[in-house]
């Protein structure tokens, strides 16, 4: 699996490498797919909003804030052992750079906030690759992946497909 979203990753980055896409103001939804790699959690979904605005060339300020529901290991079954899915609220600052134009790393860092159980809130970051394909004249859809850390307590890979919105 992970051989097959490396391989369509780089095909895809080939491929916005072949456009032509500026770093421009922009403001983004988005899907994301969480798989968690450690703790009770199997699989987790949400959205998200990304604000991006670019400071010197090649590098962009990003702001995210969103909502990710985490779905117990038992409870996809719907099991009633186990308690129902947990809500985080992510919210994270960070820097986005372009190696060339459409694929870039992001490094982000701010806080998880659960919203149900325990209420606590965690230190989060996060590491990721990405590439944009130009959807018209301003704006494009983003497609990264990422890996995540919330204090230690959950580890993930994330998928995130977005449609931006240039300015």
């Amino acid at each position: 699996m992970k051989r097959i979203v490396l391989i369509l990753f780089v095909l895809c980055c080939l491929k916005a490498q072949a456009q032509t896409t500026t770093i421009t103001k922009a403001i983004g939804t988005a899907f994301e797919l969480a798989i968690p790699s450690n703790g009770v959690y199997n699989v987790g979904v949400g959205a998200s909003a990304k604000a991006e605005l670019p400071i010197v060339a090649p590098v962009s300020l990003t702001l995210t804030g969103g909502f990710t529901t985490m779905f117990y290991k038992s409870n996809l079954f719907n099991s009633s052992r186990t308690p129902g899915a947990a809500g985080f609220i992510p919210l994270k600052a960070g820097a986005k750079y372009y190696f060339n134009k459409g694929v870039y790393a992001e490094g982000e860092a701010g806080e998880a906030i659960e919203t149900n159980y325990a209420k606590q809130s965690s230190f989060a970051f996060s590491l990721g690759l990405g590439f944009i394909v130009p959807a018209g004249d301003k704006n494009s859809v983003d497609i990264g992946f990422r890996y995540e850390d919330w204090s230690n307590q959950l580890r993930q890979t994330a998928i995130r497909i977005a449609y931006r919105f240039g300015l």
